[in-house]
């Protein structure tokens, strides 16, 4: 059976279909002149709202699907706690739904990641702000990080840049608060979003597809507790890695052993 990845050095490189685009690149198009403008207004208020956010935490419980040979999905899910404070310093706890935990953190120079389930940990560095920390982990190590793109100041230009189409589908009244429904299409995703019609503009909702892989795999993400003033010492950004734990390279920065060269001469 196709599953997903479970060896930490292979997740330290695998670009699954959650990861976004890579950051910063240009896409073609813009917006459809058949856009809804208050689907638009509503997308670009999330955006504007989640760039100028100075700190938060959520916890974010999501799905995504592994499409099999056989053309079968199985879904398989995480729950991240996020924390955030500009301009550098990040932290994603992750929980998977086999158990598998990992840790993310930056601190304005170094990202780590630390598997304490294997006991191993890889490091990058890094100086920079948050927007060139994620920019770094997701093109140039690979890693995956689910919706890295809400974490950018650049949000708002990406919305306009990669947004073709959107949409109002309903203000659903089974979300607490009720929330604006919202589908959209990118050139190489369809996404939905549900956005609080009242109050801070928050994504509570996400599902994204995945229109040009086999299968039209799916992924899905809640979110919840959001605080826009969380407690977060400097030492919350540092991780603690146990003297047992083995380092190891992103395997993005492994290069496959030089073939020894050809004998010449000789028999054929």
């Amino acid at each position: 059976m196709k599953t997903r990845i479970v060896c930490f050095g292979l997740l330290l490189t695998a670009a699954s279909l959650i990861a976004a685009p890579v950051i910063g690149a240009q896409q073609p198009g813009g917006v459809s002149p058949g856009a809804d403008s208050s689907a638009m207004d509503t997308l670009k208020r999330m955006g504007d709202f989640m760039s100028r956010l100075q700190r938060f935490s959520v916890t974010i419980r999501d799905g995504y699907d592994v499409v099999q040979e056989s053309g079968q999905k199985i879904e398989f899910g995480d729950v991240r706690k996020l924390t955030l404070v500009r301009p550098d310093r990040l932290r994603v706890d992750v929980l998977r739904s086999d158990g598998e935990k990992a840790h993310v953190a930056f601190d304005g120079r170094l990202i780590t990641v630390y598997s304490p389930n294997q006991k191993v940990y890889a490091t990058s560095y890094v100086p920079g702000d948050i927007d060139g920390a994620v920019t770094h982990f997701v093109r140039d190590l690979q890693m995956r990080l689910p919706l890295a793109m809400l974490l950018l100041t650049g949000l708002p230009g990406e919305i306009d840049r990669r947004v073709v189409s959107a949409e109002v589908v309903e203000t659903s009244s089974i979300i607490d608060p009720p929330c604006i429904h919202l589908a959209a299409r990118t050139d190489r995703v369809d996404f939905q979003v549900w956005v609080p019609s009242e109050g801070d503009p928050l994504p509570r909702r996400v599902v994204i597809t995945y229109k040009e892989e086999a299968g039209q795999p799916q992924f899905w993400a809640n979110f919840t507790e959001w605080n826009l003033s969380p407690e977060a010492a400097d030492t919350l950004f540092a991780l603690s890695i146990p003297q047992e734990a083995t380092r190891i390279e992103f395997l993005s920065r492994m290069r496959p052993a030089a073939k020894p060269a050809a004998k010449k001469g000789g028999r054929k």
